[in-house]
């Protein structure tokens, strides 16, 4: 028995330094550790999306740099000033009246009913139109024709993901903590993404071959509303509803019919902001 346990530290110890090391280097530099963590997490949630999932031949640069570029800018930088200057500011006399866990409801309020419908998301649609070389009307469309349903999708992972940050986890383990569940909900709206990527490509390219003009149009107008990317909105209890996966498995189907080449359906695109859903680089004050 002795030798079992002694084999399991031993195992477990490589693990243990490393877990060691984040923690110090996370107390002492939170600002840092959280743009690298967000930013690397984001990143590789997409390579293993395009890589493994997708089995892609041709890495899609342009839709990973969408994702690098969110995650670094925003999910690192200005999401650690709002979740741990201007929350503890905020609640600050709140916390010190009732505690930091009295205090989790405000905050999940604050992070999901003001500053994701009114600041993620059009950042979010803003720096993927941007990325992909789209005018910000795309994105500006982006948001009127998909917000409910793209707060819906967010609401049902980071309400309860995001009370939990608050309540429970200890300030130095919310990084890794919400970069896990978001390492996920990346991987899968990623997968969409480029499912209804392809979709559209193989429209224009039937488009092309039949030199129908009105498919053609078609798709170009579906790519500028989708540029800022796409994913069918998941519906409790599963992530991906059958609906969402006939989407993403039979593109054509369902489609409105132009010209004699079927046009995808707007109503199949959600937003892929939920992708991140927010990884947070959360080191918020307790």
């Amino acid at each position: 028995m002795a030798q079992i346990a002694a084999a399991a530290r031993k195992l477990i110890s490589p693990f243990a330094s490393v877990a060691s090391w984040y923690n110090r280097t996370a107390q002492s530099h939170p600002l840092t550790v959280g743009v690298i963590t967000s930013g690397l997490k984001t990143s590789a949630a997409d390579v293993f999306a395009q890589k493994v999932i997708e089995k892609r031949e041709d890495f899609d640069w342009t839709r990973h740099a969408a994702f690098c570029a969110f995650g670094f800018a925003y999910l690192g930088g200005f999401q650690y000033w709002l979740y741990n200057v201007k929350f503890p500011s905020w609640c600050g006399t709140l916390t010190r009246m009732f505690g930091h866990r009295a205090t989790a409801p405000i905050k999940t309020f604050i992070d999901q009913a003001l500053h994701h419908p009114f600041i993620y998301f059009p950042a979010f649609f803003a720096i993927k139109a941007s990325v992909s070389g789209q005018p910000m009307s795309s994105a500006v469309d982006k948001y009127r024709s998909e917000i409910w349903d793209s707060l819906k999708a967010l609401w049902m992972v980071w309400v309860p993901a995001q009370f939990v940050n608050f309540a429970f986890v200890p300030r130095h383990l919310r990084i890794p903590y919400v970069a896990a569940v978001s390492f996920g909900w990346t991987v899968i709206l990623s997968v969409m993404q480029g499912k209804f990527d392809d979709a559209i490509a193989a429209q224009k390219k039937m488009g092309a071959a039949t030199g129908n003009a009105a498919a053609m149009q078609a798709a170009v107008a579906a790519e500028a509303v989708a540029a800022a990317t796409a994913a069918p909105a998941p519906k409790a209890p599963s992530l991906l509803p059958p609906a969402a996966a006939v989407v993403a498995h039979q593109p054509q189907s369902g489609a409105a019919v132009v010209g004699g080449v079927s046009a995808l359906p707007r109503a199949a695109i959600v937003a892929a902001a939920v992708a991140e859903g927010p990884g947070r680089a959360t080191v918020e004050e307790a």
